[in-house]
């Protein structure tokens, strides 16, 4: 038997309007992209997105935008910028990640999950009402939202015990 069970994904017959919108827009030329796997192995929340920035990048140079705009790790990428960093070809996908969401917001798409979307409402308002955002009373309006005032308890106190958490 001969069937072939899948089709083979010609590279050269993607359509690349993404990666050429990604270029005119915000100046990144998806192409020179090694695929070394560095910007996934420098992620510190990769372990959480159900993409890795490697395999996010493959998903626009498919041009797979529906894919795109319903990730997780669209809307948790903490834009750290830790896979800029560790990428020998400099391709900015904290840059991208922000772009893609500016366009997923624009079109009325909303986070995969209810408590991000939340938690990226309450944030943005916070920026334009104060001009930044301060952890503690963005985290207390978020719990208060959502009723979860315990689920971090822990977490905050031990923050709190090594400085990274300032009451003021």
């Amino acid at each position: 038997m001969d069937t072939e069970i899948y089709t083979p994904l010609r590279l050269d017959e993607i359509d690349s309007a993404l990666q050429r919108e990604l270029k005119e827009k915000i100046d990144i030329d998806i192409e020179t992209c090694l695929e070394c796997g560095k910007c996934s192995g420098g992620c510190s929340n990769g372990h959480i997105f159900d993409y890795t920035p490697r395999k996010i990048v493959q998903l626009v140079k498919l041009g797979d935008e529906e894919t795109l705009a319903g990730m997780d790790a669209l809307w948790i990428c903490l834009s750290c910028q830790l896979c800029l960093d560790r990428c020998p070809s400099g391709i900015d996908i904290p840059r991208i990640l922000d772009y893609l969401r500016e366009k997923a917001v624009t079109r009325g798409v909303k986070a995969s999950r209810p408590d991000v979307h939340l938690f990226m409402e309450l944030m943005l308002e916070e920026a334009r009402d104060k001009g930044r955002v301060s952890e503690v009373p963005l985290m207390i309006r978020f719990k208060r939202k959502t009723g979860q005032y315990l689920k971090d308890a822990g977490l905050g106190f031990k923050m709190f015990l090594k400085g990274k958490l300032s009451p003021f």
